[in-house]
């Protein structure tokens, strides 16, 4: 099986966050366009880290998810 072709990519201008926000959390992400998959494959490469937990919420600086998006705007889904 060729993983190129279940390769799927995000467009980051189609991503709706408030770029403006110092931190956003990962269920903000979500819902405004990042699956799961491409977030969870951030943070097991490393890409990016939880800045905070809170209310068992993952929160993260919003820098670092649109320098993530310039590194990485591709994902496999499991």
């Amino acid at each position: 099986m060729n993983k190129l072709n279940d390769c799927n990519y995000i467009n980051p201008s189609k991503v709706s966050l408030d770029w403006e926000c110092f931190v956003v959390s990962k269920s903000d992400m979500e819902l405004d366009g990042l699956p799961e998959e491409l977030i969870n494959s951030w943070m097991a490469q490393d890409i990016i880290e939880p800045f905070s937990i809170r209310n068992n919420e993952l929160n993260f600086k919003t820098k670092d998810i649109r320098d993530a998006l310039r590194k990485q705007n591709w994902y496999f889904e499991d």
